[in-house]
């Protein structure tokens, strides 16, 4: 998890660099914060990072009523994504193949169709409203960000699928969820396309 809250608090810091601000410093904070406690294993790291995953929809393009719909976004995108980091974490003594393994996985399974189900739908309601055309995701940076993060998600769907059918791919599905954290930090930096 250090590694997601790593990358999240370089997106933060970049943001605050760029172009400072008062929430972007508190979102900062609590990236840092969260970042911290959990290298040092204290519990309330979760306050923390679901702070920061709520500051990072008020530090986006997002205004007015669409920051609600950011904030489900990034939040059930923490929730699906915080926990393939956090199975990927582990090391079941027998393996991922073992019996228990795979019912941690399948308890897991629960949350996430939700948590996924959420950050689609909340995501396709937000690029719809961030691009003009489809075109936008190749012929401006923010949609060549917005595209990378999608395929991005699809490979962790793919992935997501392969562990569930006994493939141990959890540090490889860690990782794209790693990359796809890094292009939505990006997606903050970027100018939107122009409507």
């Amino acid at each position: 998890m250090h590694i997601a809250f790593a990358t999240a608090l370089a997106g933060g810091v970049g943001l605050l660099v760029t172009g400072p601000s008062i929430l972007v410093l508190a979102r900062a904070l609590a990236e840092g914060i969260a970042l911290i406690l959990c290298m040092r294993g204290i519990p309330m790291v979760a306050v923390f990072a679901v702070l920061a995953a709520a500051l990072l929809s008020f530090t986006g393009h997002a205004t007015g009523a669409a920051i609600f719909g950011d904030v489900l976004h990034v939040l059930s995108a923490a929730m699906w994504g915080g926990g393939i980091l956090a199975l990927a974490s582990l090391r079941p003594p027998e393996g991922w193949r073992s019996a228990e393994a795979r019912a941690l996985v399948a308890r897991f399974e629960r949350v996430a169709q939700v948590a996924f189900a959420i950050t689609v739908l909340t995501g396709v309601l937000r690029a719809t409203d961030q691009l003009d055309d489809v075109s936008d995701l190749w012929t401006t940076t923010y949609g060549g960000v917005l595209a990378v993060k999608v395929l991005g998600v699809l490979a962790m769907v793919v992935i997501s699928l392969a562990w569930r059918r006994g493939s141990p791919l959890a540090r490889l599905d860690a990782a794209v969820t790693i990359g796809v954290i890094g292009a939505t930090a990006l997606l903050a930096a970027f100018p939107l396309p122009v409507n």
